[in-house]
């Protein structure tokens, strides 16, 4: 009897995550997260300083910032607000959700919100049929002429697109996955964001979710092709690494190193609803940030998915993709980050 009660408490404590595993190997380097959506929602935000509060007593990682852009058009009225509830640690965006009814903010708003202090604009132009029910209902490409004056404003001032999200994930042949299926849906729409860079050199985006390139090797080859010949275009990260698996990991650790300079992190996390689902998107954390700093064996990404190797990046690369690629474009984040305490240098 004494032997099988220790069996089973022996279970349960097996069943419990260590405190303190996963520890990161570089407490030192602020992490950003440059893709979240927390809307104007008070309670989410403090349940966000919880989260930050885990991943640095359990694992050792400093999440220093977050930049919210919202869940629908400007979610955000009082910066000033967010600043005070989150203490100190997030920036907002606005944003559209809706870019095929057209963009909502007239262009000549934008330079007075970019000085009340929104750090960019957030633009959806993903698949069109999932808000219209036929392409001539509105403005299925991101590179329609209605989208023109908005886009010429802000490369006119200075506005950096935030988070421009074009297309959906196209995995290869037998794994294209629901997101977007069609392949030549998948490359008009890439391609109508390439003509939108070619009439605008001077604007400076960072394209979510690796611009929805990084689903398989040749679109990997593509994505270099971009950044090459755009200098103004950056990627986050966000919800790209539970496709990591779909393409040769040597190759991804390669693009990673090579483009260090114009890549940031992201996750795509939404509102958190509670102090304990802060403990699980906290864990979520933990699988990106060893996908990127380890060789380990990571069973899914944020979001879940196949068990993928990790890239171990060099340090150098870490810390230009956690906070200081984030610093470069987007305004006031070295500012904050100052105002918190950390010793920010380029």
């Amino acid at each position: 009897m004494k032997y099988a009660s220790f069996l089973f408490l022996m279970t349960i404590a097996l069943s419990i995550p260590v405190f303190g595993q996963n520890k990161t190997n570089y407490p030192d380097i602020p992490r950003i997260d440059v893709h979240s959506h927390v809307a104007n929602d008070l309670d989410g935000i403090a349940n966000y300083l919880v989260l930050g509060d885990k991943l640095r007593e359990r694992n050792g990682i400093d999440l220093a910032l977050w930049i919210n852009l919202g869940n629908g058009r400007q979610s955000i009225e009082d910066i000033e607000e967010v600043k005070t509830a989150s203490e100190g640690r997030m920036l907002c965006g606005i944003a559209d959700y809706k870019a095929h009814d057209g963009l909502s903010y007239a262009p000549e708003s934008l330079e007075g919100l970019k000085k009340q202090g929104f750090v960019g604009y957030k633009i959806w132009s993903g698949p069109w049929y999932r808000t219209l029910e036929k392409k001539e209902d509105g403005f299925p490409y991101i590179d329609d002429p209605s989208h023109e004056a908005t886009f010429a404003e802000m490369e006119r001032i200075g506005f950096l697109g935030a988070s421009v999200h074009v297309a959906d994930p196209n995995g290869p042949f037998g794994e294209r996955t629901a997101w977007l299926a069609d392949p030549i849906e998948y490359w008009t729409q890439i391609n109508a964001w390439r003509n939108v860079l070619e009439k605008h050199p001077n604007l400076i985006v960072v394209a979510a979710h690796g611009n929805w390139l990084l689903c398989q090797d040749a679109q990997i080859d593509y994505l270099r092709n971009m950044l090459a010949t755009f200098p103004n275009l950056n990627i986050d990260l966000a919800a790209t690494f539970q496709y990591y698996h779909l393409v040769n990991r040597d190759n991804l650790r390669s693009f990673m190193i090579e483009w260090a300079d114009r890549i940031v992190f992201g996750t795509d996390i939404g509102k958190v609803e509670s102090k304990e689902e802060a403990g699980i998107r906290a864990e979520q954390y933990v699988k990106a940030f060893r996908i990127l700093e380890t060789g380990d064996m990571v069973k899914g990404g944020f979001f879940g998915g196949p068990e993928t190797q990790g890239l171990e990046l060099p340090r150098e690369v870490l810390e230009k993709i956690y906070y200081k690629n984030a610093m470069r474009l987007y305004p006031h984040v070295k500012e904050s980050l100052a105002d918190l305490g950390y010793k920010v240098t380029k």
